[in-house]
């Protein structure tokens, strides 16, 4: 599952706490004696939020979680999150949260149709990175500026950067 490569790939000890909070939300009373009902509840709702809310926190502690989770997701695992952040809330806000910082990082810029463009001008630490994109043999449309790249959907945004 997307969110679970992301807790893989930090080296952040709270990632850990994904398995233990997943076996709480089901069964919270796994290893202690409840003695109040009321406590049952808590448990279970704080070990689901935490399943829910962890892989958006550990993504905010990568110091360029763009760059080093780049390739970790297999095509599945992104079309699945994509599909999934359009009903469920936690995958949503990720979803936001990714898209902001690849818009962030490579300063896209949402065009009012809802596509967007890319300006590779961000990454200063590796000017030649926008050319090696490009393969032998393109036309000439590409080289003045109007490739496929100018008009990327937020999924496409996503698929691109993080696969």
């Amino acid at each position: 599952m997307f969110e679970e490569v992301i807790l893989e790939n930090s080296q952040e000890q709270i990632a850990k706490l994904y398995g233990p909070a997943a076996r709480a939300a089901d069964k919270p009373d796994t290893g202690v004696e409840i003695k109040k009902k009321a406590a049952y509840f808590v448990i279970r709702d704080c070990a689901g939020m935490t399943r829910k809310y962890l892989p958006i926190h550990i993504w905010g502690l990568f110091n360029d979680p763009i760059l080093d989770l780049k390739g970790k997701f297999t095509s599945n695992e992104v079309k699945n999150f994509l599909e999934r952040a359009k009903t469920e809330t936690d995958a949503i806000l990720l979803k936001k949260l990714i898209l902001s910082d690849i818009k962030e990082k490579y300063e896209v810029i949402q065009s009012s149709s809802g596509s967007a463009t890319v300006s590779y001008e961000a990454d200063e630490a590796d000017i030649y990175s926008y050319y090696e994109e490009y393969e032998e043999g393109l036309d000439d449309s590409t080289e003045t500026g109007d490739s496929e790249e100018e008009a990327l959907t937020d999924d496409q945004l996503i698929l691109k950067y993080l696969f």
